[in-house]
Parts: structure tokens; C-alpha cells; sequence
């Protein structure tokens, strides 16, 4: 039964086809968005909430139009989103650290004034060298 199963197994993508440039523009054109000089409601999408989740879905998207499995995480120690995602030499967690753009806690966040995002902005780190134990890292219902 192996050779069956492996037959339909979808070959994996390698973590060196991500360009950080290419993520850095996604992050950039949601980080220009971002208003949240509204004392009394913050930003019209996100109030005083920060941007994570909005940096991390669009992320999570481009990484599966280049084919790559890839989902966002809430993390459990902070509020926080990023991205775990599959591929040939493992598990990765693809990420922005919010307080390289943002400042705060919790649900209420403040924009740091000016930010260019390049590619020193993006970590790319390995949790796991097998990637089929990636629904241990995401949330799969």
C-alpha cells in the first residue's frame, strides 16, 4: 500500500523559493493602510487591534500560490499571528515580529511611524524537520 499512497503524495516545494522581498511588499501595502490615528475608534478594519493576522493571511496566500501548504497560527504565548508552512525540508514558522513595526499588547497597538519593510524584516525558522508533522503546528479542523 506504500507505493499507492506515495503515488498520490504531492511533491514539496523547497523554503528556498520564498522571496523575502516579495513578502516584504505584501507587508508593506498593509502596513501603508494602516490608520489607527483615531482616538476614539483606531483604524476603520482593525480598531486598535495590530495588523498580524492581516500580514499573515496575505502571506499564507502568496505562499500557496507558489505551492506551498501554509496556514496562520495564533500563538499561544502572545497575541500574535504568523505562518506555519510545509515544505520539502520540513516545518517553517514564516514571520514578521510585530514589535519591529508595531507597539503595544494585547488588542491595543500603535504604529511605528515609518516603517520600510525589506527582507531583514522576515524570519524564516525551522520547527520541525518532517513535514508530515504539520498538523501537529496548525489548527486543521
Amino acid at each position: 500500500m506504500k507505493p499507492y499512497i506515495k503515488f498520490f503524495e504531492k511533491k514539496l516545494k523547497s523554503i528556498d523559493i520564498i522571496n523575502k522581498e516579495d513578502l516584504a511588499k505584501i507587508a508593506q501595502a498593509i502596513y501603508d493602510k494602516w490608520d489607527a490615528s483615531n482616538e476614539t475608534y483606531g483604524d476603520f478594519e482593525v480598531g486598535f487591534g495590530g495588523i498580524c493576522h492581516l500580514i499573515a493571511d496575505k502571506i499564507s496566500d502568496y505562499l500557496y500560490k507558489i505551492g506551498i501548504e501554509a496556514s496562520s497560527v495564533s500563538s499561544d504565548s502572545e497575541v500574535h499571528v504568523y505562518v506555519v508552512a510545509k515544505v520539502s525540508e520540513g516545518i517553517f514558522i514564516v514571520d514578521i515580529p510585530p514589535y519591529s513595526y508595531e507597539t503595544g499588547g494585547g488588542y491595543r497597538w500603535k504604529k511605528i511611524p515609518d516603517i520600510i519593510f525589506d527582507e531583514d524584516y522576515i524570519t524564516i525558522t525551522q520547527l520541525d524537520s518532517n513535514p508530515r508533522n504539520f498538523a501537529t503546528y496548525v489548527d486543521i479542523y
